[in-house]
């Protein structure tokens, strides 16, 4: 298990625990703090460590370079993975399924649900909450090939600045980069995101506000009083 909020690890351990009462269970707050084994023979190679399952933050301390399963990968630790995060948004858990992950559970899942979850994963399932899945489903005509000149689709609202919907924290992160002129490059390197996720937010982003493409959206975001904070902490 690695989570960086040791009141929630050590409750998270508890579950485990109960679920599995016999289970060897390693605990670490940090992707630095992973066990690495070397064969000793020849050029240091890494061991792989077979864990039967791995549970694990989505942002956390180390996963900064290629993202945590990547990192995992890279020290030879293998087994299924379910991601417990305090994400709730259907674009993380994309990011998260499309690294490879066999579950995506925000931290509010209740305790009993978590659990069996687990288990399933455990056994060779997958598991997605139902109201993400139905998300992730709504999604499927999100283009993943959009260029740097990404266009919304469907009709505009009659009010510029209304928001369709609210926009999330990583949402309004990857608008505020968006008004700096930074390229979806340059964004998922600032704030640890693939360039595909950063395109997603990026059309999430044009169809809450209504937007033909980046530069409308940024206006529309700007006449709605959207950037007066947020600019400012971008350029910094």
């Amino acid at each position: 298990m690695a989570d960086d909020h040791p009141l929630f690890r050590d409750a998270l351990e508890l579950s485990v625990r109960q679920a599995w009462p016999d289970a060897d269970v390693v605990c670490i707050g940090s992707l630095e703090e992973l066990p690495v084994l070397r064969n000793g023979a020849g050029p240091a190679e890494t061991v792989p460590i077979r864990y039967d399952l791995i549970v694990l933050d989505w942002r956390m301390p180390g996963a900064e370079d290629g993202g945590p399963l990547g990192v995992l990968r890279r020290h030879g630790i293998e087994g299924p993975v379910a991601v417990v995060t305090g994400a709730e948004d259907a674009v993380t858990a994309l990011e998260v399924l499309r690294c490879g992950a066999e579950a995506f559970l925000p931290k509010t899942t209740p305790r009993r649900v978590l659990a069996q979850a687990l288990r399933l994963v455990a056994e060779g399932g997958s598991f997605v909450p139902k109201g993400v899945a139905l998300e992730l489903m709504q999604m499927t005509d999100l283009s993943l090939d959009m260029d740097e000149t990404e266009e919304a689709d469907g009709p505009l609202p009659e009010a510029e600045g209304a928001l369709s919907s609210p926009l999330t924290e990583r949402e309004q992160q990857v608008l505020s980069m968006l008004a700096t002129g930074a390229t979806n490059k340059e964004i998922g390197r600032s704030l640890s995101l693939q360039e595909v996720t950063v395109k997603l937010h990026t059309r999430r982003i044009l169809r809450k506000l209504g937007a033909r493409n980046r530069t409308d959206a940024v206006r529309r975001a700007q006449k709605a009083g959207l950037l007066s904070r947020s600019v400012g902490e971008a350029s910094v």
